[in-house]
């Protein structure tokens, strides 16, 4: 094979090629074979609005007949993009007001870190540089971005700046809680934990941590509660930044505009992409507070000009398309469409709930997760069963032993019964594999 695939061995790449995705119709993709597959983690957690839409590929070919490239240095912008800017910042949380734009949501993570070093430049603090991630977290895959992530198959062998990152504890309540301690009480304990290690290494070292307000690629793992009120009043002791990574989260995953909304999270600065253009084309933006754009904006000044951006940043047919999705979903009236699909996913899954294979579900919107077995149990189930479901025609994405389901948002009730039936069908046919049954006794003549 001529391509050297993402995220994938490519030994057995050479030996078995990937499946190759031709089409899309709605919510399910078709293979070279003519096989149909319903997509119930929407791609990559991203495609909201399905793998094909009329009103976003006419907003893309209007576009490129109009202006396909433009850039937005020296002076010069797409008026469209300066269009989307105005139209997030209506959109964004407070105390969010500024966007800058890129191209995904690694190189949007990557912005952000290296922000935080300009922004503390600027203040004066050299030395408060680093930044804190928790275990679990996924960033991104550039320099930075994957040092701050903690799978370590995105550090062996490339050497990512792991001197730059201080790690904490992730906020996974069903496996990381002590016998007999609430939410609460965790939530207390994970703060604790943090404040203690930025007493340890130096909060005058530290400037910024980063979250994603739901964790995604590290299991599907939704904040118990009062965490992120306690991450943030220690955040807030020690001068750190807090940069809220909504790559996945943003655009209505979590049943709100932002996951920062769903959880009472109040950001620095906010990573995003995916759903800004129902990943119709590539584009990521980093939002920052009016304190945080103001002090990067005098510092630019001082230095004559602020030096940093990308070809594609606010590319001009990737702003057409966000705009267009941002319609959809306004039409759609997101919030609550997002919900009304939560309560059905919610209520199809639970039926799941009893299986002796299944230690818990987690749903947030349309953000979901069923998690496999007690503590201890064998590593593997969770891909058993996504094979098994595949086989079946419906893809779902494993995380070790967590089943993650975040399906688009144009999905339908009947298409929710199909990952539903799918899913308890797969999690039992790997019960079955794996639970010797009792032998039936003979017939008695």
């Amino acid at each position: 094979m001529a391509q050297l695939f993402p995220f994938t061995d490519p030994l057995a790449a050479q030996e078995k090629s990937p499946l190759e995705i031709v089409r899309g119709d709605g919510c399910t993709v078709i293979d070279a074979q003519g096989q149909t597959y319903l997509d119930a983690v929407a791609g990559l957690w991203c495609a909201s609005l399905g793998f094909t839409n009329a009103r976003l590929t006419a907003a893309a070919q209007q576009q490129f007949e109009t202006l396909g490239y433009y850039h937005s240095f020296m002076g010069r912008t797409p008026a469209i993009a300066n269009r989307l800017s105005e139209k997030l910042a209506a959109l964004l949380p407070d105390p969010l007001t500024h966007v800058l734009y890129g191209c995904s949501g690694s190189d949007a993570v990557e912005t952000a870190a290296k922000l935080v070093r300009y922004y503390q430049n600027a203040r004066g603090l050299s030395d408060k540089k680093r930044i804190i991630a928790r275990e679990g977290a996924y960033h991104g895959s550039g320099n930075v971005s994957a040092a701050l992530t903690a799978m370590s198959y995105c550090h062996d062998g490339f050497d990512t700046p792991a001197s730059q990152v201080l790690r904490t504890g992730r906020p996974h309540y069903l496996r990381d809680a002590e016998p007999g301690e609430t939410e609460i009480a965790f939530a207390k304990r994970r703060a604790r934990e943090l404040n203690a290690l930025i007493e340890r290494e130096d909060a005058g070292t530290i400037g910024a941590f980063i979250g994603e307000p739901a964790m995604g690629a590290g299991g599907v793992l939704l904040p118990p509660e009062g965490y992120w009120a306690e991450i943030q009043n220690v955040l807030a002791r020690h001068d750190i930044l807090l940069i809220a990574d909504e790559i996945i989260t943003g655009f209505g995953r979590t049943g709100r505009w932002f996951g920062c909304q769903s959880f009472g999270i109040e950001p620095d600065m906010m990573t995003m992409a995916k759903q800004l253009s129902a990943s119709f084309f590539p584009i990521s933006a980093v939002a920052m507070s009016q304190k945080v754009h103001d002090t990067i904006a005098r510092q630019a000044h001082d230095l004559g000009l602020f030096g940093h951006g990308f070809t594609y940043g606010g590319h001009p047919v990737g702003a057409a398309v966000a705009l267009e999705t941002l319609a959809i979903y306004e039409e759609m009236d997101l919030e609550q469409h997002v919900g009304r699909l939560s309560d059905m996913l919610a209520e199809r899954l639970s039926g799941l709930r009893t299986h002796p294979l299944v230690a818990e579900i987690r749903v947030k919107g349309l953000l979901a997760a069923v998690e496999l077995g007690p503590k201890g149990t064998e590593d593997g189930l969770g891909t058993r069963v996504t094979e098994e479901a595949a086989a079946r025609g419906v893809f779902f994405r494993s995380i070790g032993n967590v089943i993650a389901i975040s399906p688009a948002y144009t999905i339908s009730g009947a298409e929710l019964d199909q990952i539903a039936t799918t899913l308890a069908e797969a999690v039992e046919a790997t019960y079955r594999g794996q639970t010797k049954q009792p032998e039936k006794e003979a017939a008695q003549p």
